[in-house]
């Protein structure tokens, strides 16, 4: 290879990797699809089937994939982030709802809401290490950004479990609120945020000794949550108000509520740390918000029963 190729190439790669824009993956449960959303743009460029009746959503940038938790195909469905194919479709049990990958793309976590346990399997060629009885519906799943734990939101016991993924032990459970769904890891891995469904508050845990250390009143049935501006604000999904909360997270204090579309669930940030997207079960749209003027600034059509629990922003 010449010198003069190899600038080219290396001129070639440079820009496609500038010119490349993050993507959302919206589970739509009514009409099983996931509409794959261009940031760039905050347009719709691919809706692909997906049976199963999808609802969550975890995104692995190390192997360029995306897993889609298919509670009624008992399992999760393999996406490849490049081709927006259908790759793979793999069974786990009963009904998969909250799914998870590890920071290092080794690992993938699927909770089964029906068999009060969650399954471990090996990104690399999707067989199953281990599964590991929790407490009863486990939903949200969060792993820490050094791959040692994970967390596991247990809905009908009112608890989180944090286990060790070195001896696959659960070494702590704490009691939050009443029915904890979504779980959000901040990303200094020291705060540990629960939406609790039922008793319309946020837990905030020490994710380190692992308790409680406050409470914050939010909306009605808060579903899911993610952090934007370095961790500066928290966003909270209200499903029964339409709404999100800000949060404060120094103050510990909900600041703002925004209107969204109807019954908000997932909820998720763009790489920047700037706008926050929210899927919207009920109209089946996406609401874009601008998290430094706390509005509203695009609202995209995305399929029917928007569902997209879970990290569902991948960087390409």
């Amino acid at each position: 290879m010449n010198v003069k190729y190899q600038l080219i190439s290396s001129l070639l790669l440079v820009s496609s990797s500038l010119f490349a824009s993050p993507h959302a993956y919206i589970s739509n449960q009514l009409d099983n699809t996931v509409a794959v959303i261009d940031l760039k743009d905050n347009r719709v460029i691919k809706s692909i089937a997906v049976k199963g009746k999808p609802v969550g959503v975890a995104v692995n940038p190390v192997l360029k994939q995306v897993y889609i938790s298919t509670p009624s195909g008992e399992g999760f469905t393999v996406l490849d982030s490049e081709s927006l194919t259908v790759i793979d479709r793999v069974k786990v049990g009963g009904a998969s709802v909250g799914i998870a990958v590890s920071p290092n793309g080794q690992r993938i976590f699927v909770a089964d809401w029906y068999e009060n346990t969650v399954s471990i399997f090996n990104s690399a060629n999707l067989k199953r290490e281990k599964i590991l009885t929790v407490g009863k519906s486990p939903s949200g799943l969060a792993v820490s950004a050094d791959n040692k734990w994970l967390y596991v939101a247990n809905r009908m016991d009112n608890s989180v479990s944090k286990i060790n993924l070195k001896t696959l032990i659960i070494e702590k459970t704490v009691t939050v609120g009443k029915h904890p769904f979504g779980l959000h890891l901040d990303k200094t891995g020291q705060f540990l945020y629960v939406a609790n469904v039922e008793s319309d508050d946020v837990s905030v845990l020490n994710a380190i000794k692992f308790n409680e250390v406050a409470r914050i009143n939010v909306g009605e049935r808060p579903y899911a949550a993610t952090s934007a501006l370095n961790g500066r604000l928290l966003f909270v999904t209200n499903q029964d108000d339409s709404s999100v909360s800000v949060i404060d997270t120094k103050k510990r204090q909900e600041i703002k509520k925004i209107e969204v579309g109807d019954k908000p669930e997932g909820i998720s940030v763009e790489p920047n740390g700037q706008y926050v997207y929210v899927a919207n079960w009920f109209d089946g749209t996406v609401s874009v918000i601008d998290a430094r003027s706390l509005s509203v600034v695009k609202t995209i059509v995305s399929g029917e029963g928007s569902r997209a629990f879970g990290d569902f922003i991948i960087e390409n």
